[in-house]
């Protein structure tokens, strides 16, 4: 059964569908294709936390929904690009064995040939519990027949750690090999301890965490690395693969004095050893405790890494922006650009790179007290034109993007109606 469920048309001026809109950024122009939105929902249910994945025209889009205190990983595909969708099957085997929150969406990703696609999921299963009582899973399945059934779900790590675990990110690497990045905390009691009896005194705030690797490979087997230790609580990972097996990772860290920063670490030998982790960029973000808005990272066919982050600024008043920068080499980043946000505290960005080498951009911000979802690109380092918003008028949160071809498919999670809303957009230099 194929729906494209609830479609509603993104502006009354459209024609046939389909309206267009010319975009001017100095010498280049670019036209948008908007497309009708197209609405994922578990009827009765709290529909949230959306990530999307692409391979060819096979689209994959994954998301939690919250009914009766129960919270489900649901999946949805695509064959034809995004523009109509499977009917939402259940990932996960046990009823609400998940967790529903917004900086750990569950995630996808697509591997094998053309004629045997593979599907898997990550998500998380949180236990509140104190202490060493808290034992926190990254679960995972996998589909092998398009998304209509998965396998059982299992831990991607050893389901007996204790500890506070997840905000995970996921990529695909050659031969099918998947490439999990989590938040893990299985020594933090230990680390807590060593430190009372060092310093006589309580642990205060959050408990420390690191920053893991997981390799699954095709057969079952589990191979796991610490990229980085002292790691910012709960900001979500990102994670990227090379044609070349080499793995990128980014994730917020606590520098000296509490600052807030984002760090990246790569792996040359598929995620079995990282380098030493650099600084992306010196923003200086001082905070005792965690923002909750983990960065976005890809590579492109040159090698070189785009990321993308929100952090504070001082400028009169602190307050949120989001920013974007570049390297080739993974030693040294670019200067910031600061993308074109019109409203108050913008974050949880997400990136793609675009058919032409661009880098497309999207993220979360409040205008006059409505939260709603804005794309930027940036062309060499360069911001083209001004932000455009996606979510027209209705209240919308963490978007996610992906690339299918020559379009560019966005997700959010619309408030107004607790629902996961999709729009294809064809963009043209």
């Amino acid at each position: 059964m194929v729906i494209n469920v609830r479609s509603v048309l993104v502006s009354t001026a459209c024609c046939a569908g389909v309206c267009a809109a010319v975009v001017l950024g100095g010498d280049s122009v670019r036209a948008v294709q908007r497309t009708p939105h197209t609405t994922l929902a578990i009827p009765g249910a709290t529909n949230s936390a959306p990530s999307l994945v692409v391979l060819d025209r096979m689209v994959v889009a994954v998301w939690m929904a919250l009914k009766d205190r129960a919270a489900n990983v649901y999946a949805a595909t695509s064959v034809d690009g995004g523009t109509t969708f499977s009917e939402p099957r259940r990932v996960n085997d046990r009823d609400g064995d998940a967790s529903a929150n917004n900086e750990q969406p569950p995630r996808a990703v697509i591997s094998g040939p053309a004629n045997a696609r593979a599907i898997t999921v990550v998500w998380s299963q949180r236990n509140e519990g104190p202490g060493r009582s808290r034992r926190d899973v990254v679960r995972v399945a996998r589909s092998t027949d398009g998304g209509q059934t998965f396998s059982s779900a299992r831990s991607i790590h050893d389901s007996g750690l204790s500890g506070a675990r997840g905000w995970e990110s996921l990529a695909t690497g050659p031969g099918g090999t998947v490439h999990a990045v989590w938040l893990d905390g299985r020594d933090a009691d230990r680390r807590i301890a060593e430190a009372m009896a060092q310093t006589g005194m309580a642990h205060k705030g959050q408990p420390p965490q690191d920053v893991y690797h997981g390799i699954l490979t095709p057969d079952g087997r589990r191979v796991e690395t610490v990229i980085a230790t002292g790691v910012c609580f709960c900001c979500k990972t990102a994670v990227a693969v090379d044609a070349h097996g080499t793995v990128y990772a980014a994730w917020r860290h606590i520098f000296p004095g509490s600052m807030r920063d984002i760090a990246f670490a790569k792996s040359t030998d598929g995620g079995r050893h990282f380098d030493p982790l650099v600084r992306v960029s010196e923003d200086k973000w001082e905070l005792n405790g965690c923002p909750e808005d983990g960065p976005s990272i890809a590579v492109d066919q040159a090698g070189v890494i785009h990321v993308a982050w929100a952090t504070l600024v001082n400028e009169g008043e602190p307050q949120k922006a989001v920013f974007y920068a570049t390297s080739r080499d993974g030693k040294m980043f670019s200067a910031r650009a600061r993308l074109p946000t019109a409203g108050i505290t913008p974050g949880h960005p997400q990136l793609t790179l675009a058919a032409d080498g661009s880098a497309a951009i999207v993220w979360d911000e409040t205008v006059d007290t409505l939260r709603r979802v804005s794309l930027a690109r940036v062309w060499s380092g360069r911001v083209i034109g001004p932000a455009e918003v996606l979510s027209g008028n209705e209240s919308a949160s963490n978007p996610v993007i992906a690339r299918s071809g020559g379009d560019l498919i966005v997700a959010w999670t619309s408030r107004d109606d607790s629902a996961i809303r999709l729009r294809r957009l064809n963009m043209s230099r």
